[in-house]
């Protein structure tokens, strides 16, 4: 579940709008930074990331502090 924290007003079929405050479920998320989403009503469309606010449960940390951590390991060799 993700609560909306602004507004966003669709410009194309396939995206959803949402309005501050709005619950919605994130069906999937994009590395373009849109994420697959799921209202009360039942429509779905994809909406920005940027305009979502994820609950983080208390056992996990902020995803929003998470550093990102390379796949290549650097041991000194060249």
């Amino acid at each position: 579940e993700a609560v909306v924290n602004r507004a966003f007003i669709p410009t194309l079929p396939d995206e959803l709008s949402v309005t501050a405050g709005e619950r919605i479920r994130m069906l999937a998320q994009y590395d373009d930074a849109w994420a697959l989403c799921v209202n009360g009503r039942g429509e779905q469309g994809m909406v920005p990331q940027e305009c979502l606010d994820r609950p983080v449960a208390s056992n996990q940390p902020d995803w929003r502090n998470a550093g990102r951590t390379s796949s290549l390991i650097s041991d000194g060799r060249r």
